[in-house]
This record gives structure tokens, sequence and C-alpha cells, in this order.
């Protein structure tokens, strides 16, 4: 038996898949069923209703981005957490302390954008800002042709907090003129909102709810987000419903898009930053009381294991918020099982869970399903009209049965077959009662069957291993029991072919059996027994080493050693003879007779030169201590001067000599 690599899991309590160690195999029709748990999705809902709400855990998880608004530093994360805590029904500490800090933040001299702030924490904190003489007219001011559509919502807002009059159709024509200049979506939200707060006909302004829609961008089939993220999608959304309810009218957001939406934004419930807290529960609060789309969560509420000891699957019909929907008729429209396509339920109601608002359940193992991964198809019946995303929801559970193993026959035969194999019979969960012994002209056998208790027929698992582990090293080998084609698992080791995976290390080894699948209650780790290994005199045996797992010694990293250097005199011969063209330039010098009568005395031979002077000065910095790009700094100023003053001087030399001549 060949034995190729693979990174199998032991599955414990039949519920995920743990790692437990990594390992060679041959498990081809096993691996194959096994992957087949990685494909399944456990509890999560493939369908376009909502997967999921702000669970409790979610809700005080976003709880904690916002307290340190509270140290009131700041009065933009003062009213994000302001208005976070009122969505999340959670007393505000501190209320008076917070409230004072919100008022004097409007006191005279305020810009609009602090009065929006302030006034906005107050009502969200139920102590109103009073509005002063300077505060109205800072408002009105700020509503004017030309403001930007933020100014705008700012300007606007502030003066409904507030409890200013604004003239409706001066908003309009502002408005109007501002999304002209930038239409936006991040434009358009703003504009919805300064929409959703005037009274009178704002048909102007809920005409673009629907160009801001098509603008959504979809993800995976499955969700619908704005460009800009969260903060951007929940501002479009929450002005796009209020400036609908204040119109008395449906926006222009189909059923399905809406869920799309709902989608996103519990996608986003992850969000760790208080400004991106506040959108999200501005959002979902929106989704759960408008009058228009009320997206559906339908979750599991239960273990996603089912078994004869928890025999009932639960379902969960909530809001975003995980508020209950008030009665409703739940029906499960069907239970497949994923393998082979049974179907064990369908158009069955499920019962209400007494004590528990929103949470249905019914009974799935008295159906005697098998064991294996099922889609459940969950639907709601309901006379409310908003309710959106609540048909053929699909969740994904899995029927957990015991197994036991039966018929095990462990011992060791001649590798040529000539005599018939010499077996033990044993029984879960004994032991050999005395050591098996195979040399290098045997082979180990094993063979077993996996029964399924509810059924009563032999089963295949994911995962049959034989772990065979030598007792003084802990090395452990790791083979894969295949099945025949009367479902019985078999293990046949050729001690002989397996010289290199055991190092050659003759000696005490123990068996283990592991069985082990996605959807069985009691995976089963057996030490059957030990057994003494004997390979070919003259195998090259593997250097002991320790396979436990603990703290290997420290690595002490040692960096190269430097080269010798040269000796002193061959620095100094290298050194002279990198002198000696130097040398020889100024003796032909001396030779031609060289001076200085005819050098022109004017300020470019002057800066020429020394500029020459300054480029071979920094080829020696260069040499002994700047880095290349320094250095190209520095000689591109130099040469830029030395460039421009050589060339001014070798024009005023041209021009001497043709006065002369």
């Amino acid at each position: 038996m060949t034995v190729p690599e693979a990174e199998p899991s032991f599955y414990i309590q039949g519920l995920c898949p743990v790692r437990l160690l990594t390992l060679p195999s041959t498990g081809n029709r096993s691996m194959r069923r096994g992957a087949l748990v990685i494909l399944a999705l456990l509890g999560v809902s493939s369908a376009l209703s909502p997967s999921t709400y702000l669970t409790p855990a979610d809700k005080e998880r976003l709880k904690l981005v916002l307290d340190p608004a509270w140290s009131l530093s700041d009065l933009a994360q003062v009213l994000y957490a302001s208005a976070g805590y009122k969505h999340l029904g959670q007393p505000i500490p501190n209320e008076q302390g917070v409230c004072n800090f919100v008022k004097s933040s409007a006191g005279d001299g305020a810009t609009v954008e602090t009065l929006f702030l302030a006034s906005s924490a107050g009502k969200a904190l139920g102590c109103p800002v009073a509005a002063t003489a300077a505060s109205k007219q800072a408002v009105s001011d700020a509503i004017r042709e030309g403001a930007s559509p933020l100014e705008l919502f700012h300007a606007v807002t502030a003066a409904t907090n507030l409890g200013v009059e604004v003239d409706v159709a001066k908003v309009l024509r502002a408005t109007q003129m501002a999304l002209k200049k930038d239409d936006s979506v991040l434009s358009l939200g703003y504009a919805f909102h300064v929409g959703s707060q005037l009274r009178g006909e704002v048909s102007s302004i809920f005409e673009r709810i629907e160009d801001a829609i098509v603008q959504a961008d979809e993800v995976d089939g499955r969700m619908l987000q704005f460009e800009g993220g969260l903060s951007i999608t929940a501002l479009v959304l929450s002005g796009a419903y209020k400036l609908a309810e204040n119109s008395n009218k449906a926006p222009p957001i189909k059923p399905d898009q809406a869920v799309k939406f709902a989608n996103y934004l519990m996608s986003r419930k992850s969000v760790q930053v208080p400004k991106g807290v506040y959108y999200l529960l501005e959002a979902v609060s929106m989704f759960t009381s408008n009058r228009f789309h009320i997206p559906v969560a339908i979750t599991l509420a239960s273990n996603v294991a089912v078994s004869a000891d928890a025999p009932r699957v639960q379902v969960r019909v909530t809001d975003l918020k995980g508020s209950s929907l008030g009665s409703l008729r739940v029906v499960a429209d069907s239970a497949t099982r994923d393998s082979d396509e049974v179907v064990i339920v369908s158009k069955e109601e499920l019962s209400p869970l007494a004590g528990q608002d929103g949470v249905y359940e019914f009974d799935v193992m008295s159906r005697q399903p098998e064991r294996g991964f099922y889609r459940l198809v969950v639907s709601t019946v309901t006379s409310d009209s908003r309710l959106v995303g609540h048909m053929a929801a699909q969740l994904t559970f899995k029927v957990l049965t015991a197994i036991d193993i039966q018929g095990v026959e462990v011992g060791t035969a001649d590798s040529d077959r000539s005599t018939a194999p010499s077996l033990q019979k044993l029984t879960y969960p004994n032991k050999l009662p005395s050591e098996l012994l195979a040399d290098q002209h045997q082979r180990v056998l094993l063979r077993f069957i996996v029964r399924d208790l509810a059924s009563g027929r032999s089963t295949e698992v994911h995962q049959a291993f034989v772990k065979i582990t030598h007792i003084e090293s802990k090395r452990e080998i790791i083979f894969v029991a295949e099945t025949d084609s009367n479902d019985v698992y078999k293990f046949d080791m050729d001690v002989s072919n397996n010289v290199k995976e055991f190092g050659g290390v003759s000696g005490s080894y123990s068996m283990e059996l592991i069985i082990g699948d996605a959807s069985i209650s009691n995976p089963t780790l057996w030490h059957i027994g030990d057994v003494s290994l004997s390979f070919p005199e003259g195998s090259v045996s593997s250097p002991s080493q320790d396979y436990t797992y603990k703290a290997r010694p420290e690595i002490q990293h040692e960096f190269r050693k430097p080269d010798p250097r040269p000796s002193t005199l061959v620095s100094l011969t290298f050194t002279i003879l990198c002198l000696v063209p130097l040398l020889l330039l100024l003796a032909m010098w001396a030779k031609l007779g060289v001076n200085l009568a005819n050098f022109p005395l004017s300020l470019s031979s002057v800066v020429f030169h020394v500029g020459l002077a300054a480029i071979l000065g920094l080829f020696c910095l260069f040499w002994l201590q700047l880095d290349m790009f320094t250095t190209l700094r520095y000689l591109f100023m130099v040469g830029v001067v030395t460039f421009f003053s050589g060339n001014s001087m070798l024009s005023n030399i041209a021009a001497n000599r043709k006065e002369t001549d």
C-alpha cells in the first residue's frame, strides 16, 4: 500500500472538523466523500432571504465600539453614540452630563454643522437644544442657492431639530440647483433626507430615488451596495424610505432589492468605527419600522446537528434586529438529503416553541432519516405585505447517528500469500492480549465493518485511518483503510515495502484505528494493540529524533564572518597606482608650460570651475559616505549650474576671439 500525502481532520462530537494531524494517505474514495463536507455550508442560508440578524452578541459588540464617545471630547462621536444607543435600546451613561455637553456646544457662534450635530444628538438623547436668535439666523443664512447638498442637509436638519420654520420653496430650489452641480449618489442621499423633512410637495426629489437605486452594485447575486460602502449605502436607503413615508408613496425599490440591501447591511455588522455603527443601526432600524419593506431573517435557532438526543430542528423568524414579527405560519416546504436528493419532509407546518417568540420547530428524527446533510426550505405565510425575503429560505442541517465497529479481525500473513492469514477476532474497545509480531516477510492485516446503529446497515465514513506510532520516539505513520465491494474496511501493510515510511526503525509500535465523519455522533479513536516490526537487516535507519510536540531549542543566528582585509602594503600600492594618472597629468602640464595667464576673470568662469571642483568632491563623498540617490540629487543641482556657467564661459571666449581676429 502506497501512502500519498493528505491532511485529514478528526471530527469531534460529529459537529465540525478539527485538525488533528498532518499525514500521508491514499484515500481516493474516502477523500472524495470527505470533500462533500467542505462544500456544505453548515446552518447558512443560500437563498436570497437574510441569513443573519443583529444577535445580542452583535449588539453588545457594537455598543462597545460606541462607548469611547462618552469621554465627551468630540461632538460627532457623541451624536453617533447617542443615536446608536437609542437604536440598541440602551440607557445613556451620565445622561445629564452628556446633555449639558451637547447644549453647551450649540452656543452663539456655533457653525451650522455644529448646530446639526448638537441638535441631532439632543434629539436622540431626549434633551432638545433650544434655538437662539444666532442659531436661527445661521440656519436661515445657510439655506441659499449655491449651497452644496451636504450644507443643505445640515441646515434643514438643524432647523427641524431646533423647531425653526424654513421656506420649503426656497429649500427645493436650492436643492435642485445643488443636484444640477453634483448629482452623485452621496448628494442624492443628502437630498432625500432634506426632502423627508419638508412639508408639502416634494415630488421633484422623490423622483430621484430611482436614479440612485439603479446605480447600486450587485455582489454575488445576493447583495446590493453603493460605491463608497456602508455609510453611503445606509444614508441613501434611510433617506429614500423616509422621503417615501413623507410623500406617502411607495419607494421605487423592488422587494428583492430591499432584501439584497438588507443582506449587505448584515454583511457589515462587524464594523469597527463609531460612524459606521451609527449608519448601520440607522439603516437597520429603518428596515424594521418603515411602512413598505421589512426584510425577514430566517435562521437556525437550534444546533446544526440533529440526533436522537436532540431530534428537533428549530427555526428563528425575526426582523434584522432579532425582534419577533408576531404570529406567523412557518412552513417547511421540503427537507432534502444532499447525497441522493431524497425528500423526507414536504409542506409541513412548524410549531411555535413555547416561551420563545419567533422560534418554530419540527421533529426530524421521527421520519427516521439516514445520516447526512439536508437542505431545509422554509417559507412564512403572513398577511403583512411589508414582509419581504420570507419565502423559500434555505437552511442546512445534518442528521447524526451513532456507529459501531464490528467484525474486527487483526493479524499477520505471509507476503507471498503462501499460507492463510493468522487473524484474531477483536471486539471494541478491547485490545490485543499480546504483542503482534511481523517481520520483513509478512504483512499486517486489519479488517472491520462500520455499522450504522440507527439503520443496522453497514456504512462508509469519511475518514478511516490506521495510525502506527513508534512507542519510544512517538513517530506516527498514518495509513488509510479502504472498503471493498461489501463495505468491509481493509488495511494491508507489507512490512518490507514500507521500510522508507518507517525509517527502517525496528521495534514496538502501537496500532490505533481512527473513525471520523461529519455525520456520526461517536467518532472513535481505538487502541487496537501493539505490534513488533522487524525490518530487513542492512536497511538504513533514520537518525533518532524526538517527534513529540514541545518547544524546540532556540536558534541563535550567526552572520557570515567578513572576508579578511588585504594587508597594508597591498592597500598602499593600490592607492599609489590610482594616483599615478594624476601625477602624469601634472607632469605633462609642467612640460607643456601650462599657466593661468589666459584664465578669463569673469563670474561664469569662476562658477564653472568651482562647479567642476564640486562635482569631483561629490564623487569623493559618494565613495566615502553618500548613497546613490542622495548623490544624484546633489549632482543634479550642481550640474545644472555648472552647465549654464560653462556655456556662458565658452560663449564669452568665442566672442573675445572673434573680436581679436
